[in-house]
């Protein structure tokens, strides 16, 4: 099993521990994943025009070397979802090939990490490599852009498969009613206040529900709500200590892997309390 590997720019800044527990965890489990060579950025938030949005992504599509081409960003794949369904207008489609070196062709499916892992791979075989149940209580939050209409993945209102994937480690996927609320990532820069309201919301719910983590799959949702959880705290006067953990990094630790190998380490929220009630 090998795909063609988009890592975002994430992974190579802010997401190293992310970018840790998915080499981890695909290597252990036999996933090949084939970096693509000198990628781009998909535009992420920040280019309006949607014909260079879409240029961006079929760059990426186009050097997929006839693989599936998967991902471990959100948003990412959303841009590479939609660019797929923009191209199928031929016009468009003929504008930016005549710009491309490598021409797209439309042929090249994206895939988010979490697909692979739960359609592909298979949860059943999955549930073979799991070592320690993980005896724990997650929140299994897709954030609002993996579960979108386009991308065709998963429910865009009550999706599963994350938390089918909680479930197959020996973990309880507690109630979310959020669990496909924005996190407030989007919008940290140009309007602080209303991001880290979204944040607390979510925070506070996770909370409430009595989980021992919350469980992402989108580097933006991490540094949101980890790095930005102190931030929330001293707004509100409140204190959530709640540990945010890569979708990865819990296979890993079902798997027998180290805290520090999966980039644990890293976290601003200590994952201490979640790695010792997990038995590690």
């Amino acid at each position: 099993m090998k795909y063609s590997y988009y890592p975002g720019c994430a992974q190579h800044g802010t997401a190293i521990d992310y970018r840790m527990s998915v080499e981890a965890v695909f290597r252990r489990l036999g996933i090949g994943l084939e970096e693509v060579k000198n990628w781009n950025c998909c535009g992420a938030l920040h280019v309006p025009d949607r014909n260079v949005r879409a240029a961006l992504s079929a760059r990426t599509l186009a050097s997929a070397n006839g693989l599936d081409i998967a991902t471990p960003c959100n948003l990412c794949y959303s841009n590479l979802m939609r660019a797929n369904t923009a191209l199928e207008d031929a016009t468009l489609k003929n504008m930016i090939n005549g710009k491309l070196k490598n021409k797209y062709d439309g042929n090249t499916k994206p895939k988010h990490l979490l697909e692979v892992i739960v359609k592909d791979y298979g949860l059943a075989k999955l549930a073979e490599s799991v070592k320690k149940p993980l005896k724990i209580k997650a929140v299994p939050y897709y954030g609002c852009l993996l579960t979108r209409p386009e991308n065709r993945f998963d429910s865009p209102e009550n999706p599963k498969s994350l938390d089918n994937l909680i479930s197959t480690l020996g973990a309880e996927p507690v109630k979310y009613y959020y669990k496909t609320k924005c996190c407030g990532g989007p919008v940290l820069i140009t309007n602080e206040d209303l991001a880290l309201s979204l944040a607390k919301d979510l925070l506070a719910m996770a909370k409430e529900s009595g989980a021992d983590c919350m469980v992402v799959t989108c580097p933006m949702c991490h540094l949101q709500l980890d790095a930005k959880q102190k931030a929330v705290e001293s707004k509100y006067n409140i204190k959530y200590d709640m540990p945010i953990i890569y979708f990865t990094q819990l296979i890993g630790l079902a798997m027998g892997m180290s805290p520090r190998e999966l980039g644990l380490d890293k976290h601003l929220v200590p994952a201490d309390k979640l790695v010792a009630k997990i038995g590690r």
